[in-house]
């Protein structure tokens, strides 16, 4: 006998526990208004009344009611999708060609994919349609069965991926009533409700909608009481039959509602009623105006339910269909709206009640590139001038400081889905006071709304934060305070104003995060921590765009190909099966070999070594596995040789022609062989430096990996846009975590942290996404960290170390960029200024020569004042490499003396490969008085620190015989 595999749709009855109660034939009898005699009432307000809930038992091919009878696990994502479909009923000349809309229709609504669809104005031959459909049998539960009770002669219809805990319904009248689904999840209840609210069509439309919205604004609340994180959430979804004009928007926002729709996309219409690109509108409308009548609004107490994208779906019309009249033929006479929700699985618990504070506040602070006009009223004007920097207040008074984290973990959410706006300054206005006036610059913000819509962001967040929105009769009122002028006559303020206005040129910026200060004691405010404004997910990025949007790749790949970013299939089977080997031997002398770094990243290039760490037994010691792995290698006519003195000792190895480095890390006592990972969960206190550094190396890779693909970034797109920037880095000389600059993981992050964050348009290609990539970091406000989870994103910056904080995707948070000093960061910025000018002219020209300058190496020769040059020498190869090695572990301890004068900056550069120098400091001074006096000083800062270095060289206790180090100062 062949077994039947269960459908997905029965899978997960059996694992909801969901129960089938009265099993309904297709020929059943309907059940009277939609309810259930006898019932118990199960929506919250007395007006609402049972219904049963549906789905189909594959074994009776029948729909019977059903409904899960335990607690759900919460999904991390909820895709809502409401759609009116627009009846025919009153359709006698067949005007609207229903037969062939209701197929597209229902073929659209299978392809979406949501999780919960909510429909209007359907029919019972439209019910009918959509419960034959196979993948509505499979996959969803519905408000209604084939009784058809709820949609005669029409209606509205839920359905569900998830099963129904409870369905109930509030009838207003026969064609208008809100359909109410509960989802009892694990954590907090969920509502979902779609209805069809009453038009304006008649002349008491306007009235009754009232008190239909006011039914469900009040439905709503009686579900929100009890603490915040167990309070239900609710989403509405459905035709609400109102525009963005009308009174009863205000009624959901103090109602506690966000409209995904204008809390996404504030600078769009997203009108769903659209007579003028939708032929069906034209053809039903009265009014002929444009309206936003459909949405997804949610209510989420905890605030772990939010918005994170919206899209509308079936504006074009169906390819090679016509209306009877000749017109397009559209789906329906509305577009319909996707919303994407994000779902917390555990909420962060707010900050305790406690009472707010005076020397703590949120505020928005201008870019230090606008500063001075403002700071030169400010320095005339403003009483306060040294306690703040220009601002705009958001939340003040604010927390005490011991409240911080907590704070800063929920205005991060908060702002996770505001995207960065532009402001202006170009207008004077004032406060008046009891004895003077305070003079402001009026915030003027693009898309307008958006300062506003910040400000609800932050004050949701944070409620009792709220007096700058209650402080005024008029609300929140952005403003920058200039300074403070003495009380007198209206005229005389305006007059003052006017005459600040005539020498006043407006600024604009952009804003791109929001910034807690603090003070102590009479210091000045200062910035402690910083939360972007965040991005909505895009769509996953394809790994192929369409050959017509990459019009200019192919100019950038030849340029990759000169630069020997490519791999030959050839090449990259040989160093595959040079891997094999390494593992086989590895095995052999009874360890595990993993690599990781760009190997395993799948963006190494011909060249490149393979970074690797072997973990083995705790009776395996790092010396004793060396030696046995060098033993082995010499069998295998192979060359290593261990590097006992470097941060991490590495077995240095050449095999089949690839060179890695190969770390190692021993199991602690007991410990019986896993996965790195499980090692790294249970047993990292136990791990050695070396080891535990080794297989965090590992575990930042799969971390990072993970983030790429968690978030639908495209991994072939990640690795081309990798590439990319490593040779970019390389040809300017900051590719180097040895010189000052960072290495590889924090180049992959970067290119990560680009990719998942950007916005669908900046994805077409690999072109634009360079070029987010460097419109990203030459503004990037350092020192806020580039972090790629919510856990490492919490990296505090401290001190002269973590001027430019880019954190490992794996914890504990590391800054993998620590040797960057305050010459290397200046260079760092420039370099990100300097590709982001190079990538807009080589867009611009599309020539293959203009990718190159992107390219153009440093001309170390020529480039600065001054110049000090490192020479190796040595008898020996493997002598020459290991004091090379030397170096430039070292080479910090020469920079920061040297840069330790605020005049000197210095610029590491790796000479090419040769006889010459092994690397090059490129000095500059603030003028050339200076640059004579630093530089010429036979006592100066830089002969002591270079007598310092040459001194440390010499006393190196495993310094190779033959090995000797000169350090020759040349002037340009």
């Amino acid at each position: 006998m062949r077994l039947r595999e269960a459908s997905p749709r029965e899978a997960a009855r059996a694992a909801s526990g969901r129960t089938h109660e009265v099993a309904a034939r297709e020929d059943a009898p309907a059940v009277a208004n939609g309810t259930r005699p006898g019932g118990a009432s199960v929506g919250t307000s007395a007006d609402f009344t049972p219904l049963p809930s549906w789905s189909f038992d594959a074994s009776t091919s029948a729909w019977v009611q059903s409904q899960a009878d335990a607690p759900l696990p919460p999904p991390e994502r909820l895709t809502v999708l409401t759609f009116n479909v627009l009846f025919d009923v009153y359709d006698a000349e067949q005007r609207l060609a229903t037969e062939r809309r209701v197929p597209a229709m229902l073929a659209l609504l299978r392809d979406t994919g949501a999780d919960v669809i909510a429909l209007q104005e359907v029919t019972p031959p439209f019910l009918q349609a959509l419960l034959a459909e196979p993948w509505v049998r499979e996959r969803y539960w519905l408000s209604e069965g084939p009784g058809a009770a709820t949609v005669t002669p029409y209606g509205q219809v839920l359905l569900s991926r998830l099963p129904f805990s409870a369905l109930s319904q509030r009838v207003f009248s026969r064609d208008k009533r809100i359909i109410a689904a509960r989802f009892d999840l694990e954590d907090a209840p969920l509502w979902v409700a779609t209805h069809h609210l009453t038009s304006n069509h008649a002349p008491t439309g306007v009235g009754v909608r009232a008190r239909q919205v006011q039914a469900l604004v009040e439905w709503a609340r009686s579900l929100g009481t009890g603490e915040a994180e167990s309070a239900s959430d609710v989403v509405l979804a459905g035709d609400f039959n109102f525009g963005d004009a009308e009174p009863e928007n205000q009624v959901f926002t103090e109602a506690g509602f966000v409209d995904a729709w204008p809390a996404l996309r504030p600078s769009e219409g997203g009108e769903t009623y659209d007579p003028v690109l939708n032929a069906m509108a034209a053809l039903t409308t009265r009014s002929g105006r444009r309206q936003r009548l459909d949405r997804v609004m949610v209510s989420s107490p905890s605030g772990r339910l939010v918005p994170e994208s919206v899209e509308l779906l079936g504006e074009a019309p169906l390819e090679g269909q016509r209306a009877p009249d000749g017109r397009a033929l559209h789906l329906s006479d509305h577009f319909g709206v996707r919303c994407v929700l994000h779902r917390t699985r555990s909420h962060r618990p707010r900050p305790p009640s406690t009472k707010l504070v005076h020397h703590t506040a949120v505020v928005l602070i201008p870019p230090d590139s606008v500063w001075e006009p403002i700071q030169a009223l400010r320095r005339k004007h403003d009483s306060k001038f040294q306690r703040w920097m220009p601002h705009i207040t958001l939340l003040y008074p604010f927390l005490p400081e011991e409240h911080f984290d907590d704070a800063e973990a929920l205005l991060t959410e908060a702002l996770r889905d505001v995207q960065p706006f532009e402001v202006s300054l170009s207008e004077f206005s004032h406060f008046e006071h009891r004895t003077n006036v305070t003079a402001w610059l009026r915030p003027e913000d693009c898309p307008r709304g958006a300062l506003q819509a910040l400000h609800a962001a932050l004050e949701k967040a944070l409620p009792e934060c709220d007096e700058q929105g209650r402080k005024s009769a008029r609300g929140f009122t952005p403003h920058l305070s200039i300074g403070q002028i003495p009380r007198s006559g209206a005229a005389d303020i305006e007059r003052t104003l006017a005459a600040w206005a005539r020498h006043w040129r407006p600024l604009t910026f952009e804003v791109r995060e929001v910034c807690i200060i603090r003070r102590k004691g009479d210091t000045p405010f200062e910035v402690v921590r910083r939360v972007p404004l965040g991005t909505p997910k895009r769509a996953p990025i394809p790994d192929s765009p369409s050959p017509q949007k990459e019009e200019k790749d192919p100019d950038l790949r030849s340029v990759l190909s000169a630069h020997g970013v490519d791999m030959t299939p050839t090449a990259r089977h040989a160093r595959e099966e040079a891997v094999r080997r390494l593992q086989a031997l590895c095995t052999r002398v009874g360890a595990e070999l993993h690599p990781y770094g760009s190997y395993l990243l799948g963006t190494d290039g011909p060249g490149s070594d393979v970074d690797a760490v072997a973990i083995g037994p705790s009776h395996l010691s790092r010396e004793a596995f060396a030696q046995a792995l060098i033993q082995e290698l010499s069998a295998a006519s192979a060359t290593g040789r261990f590097v006992a003195d470097a941060a991490i000792p590495l077995v240095k190895l050449s095999l089949g022609g690839v060179s890695f480095d190969v770390a190692y890390a021993s199991r602690p006592e007991g410990v019986e062989p896993c996965a790195p990972e499980e090692l790294l969960a249970l047993h990292s206190e136990a791990l050695d430096t070396a080891g535990l550094r080794s297989v965090l190396g590992l575990a930042d890779i799969h971390g990072l990996l993970d983030a790429v693909t968690r978030a639908d970034a495209g991994l072939e797109r990640f690795r081309t846009l990798l590439r990319t920037v490593k040779a970019w880095a390389k040809a300017r000389g900051i590719y180097s975590h040895a010189l000052g600059y960072v290495g590889g993981l924090s180049w992959a992050v970067m290119a990560a942290w680009a990719c998942t964050r950007a916005p669908r348009e900046k994805t077409v290609s690999d072109v634009s996404l360079l070029a987010h990539f460097f419109e990203t970091f030459a503004a990037w406000p350092w020192p806020q960290p580039v972090a790629l989870t919510p856990e490492t994103a919490r990296y505090r910056p401290d001190g002269k170390r973590d001027l430019f904080p880019v954190i490992a995707p794996a914890a504990p948070a590391r800054n993998t960029a620590r040797n960057v000093s305050r010459s290397t960061f200046r260079v760092m910025r420039g370099e990100f200024a300097r590709g982001r000018d190079v990538v807009r002219q080589a867009r611009q020209s599309g020539t293959a020569e203009a990718w190159q300058s992107l390219f153009t190496p440093v001309d170390e020769a020529h480039a600065f004042q001054a110049r000090l040059e490192l020479t190796i020498s040595a008898l020996r190869d493997d002598e020459r490499e290991a004091a090379a090695g030397w170096v430039l572990g070292h080479l910090t301890t020469l920079v920061y003396p040297l840069e330790g004068d605020r005049r000197v900056f210095v610029r590491p550069v790796l000479a090419p490969a040769g006889k010459g120098p092994l690397v090059i400091l490129g000095l500059d001074a603030e003028s050339s008085v200076d640059a004579w006096r630093l530089f010429q000083s036979a006592d100066g800062p830089l002969a002591r620190a270079v007598e310092a270095f040459e001194l440390s060289f010499q006393k190196w206790s495993d310094r190779p015989r033959t090995a000797g180090l000169q350090v020759k100062l040349l002037h340009s």
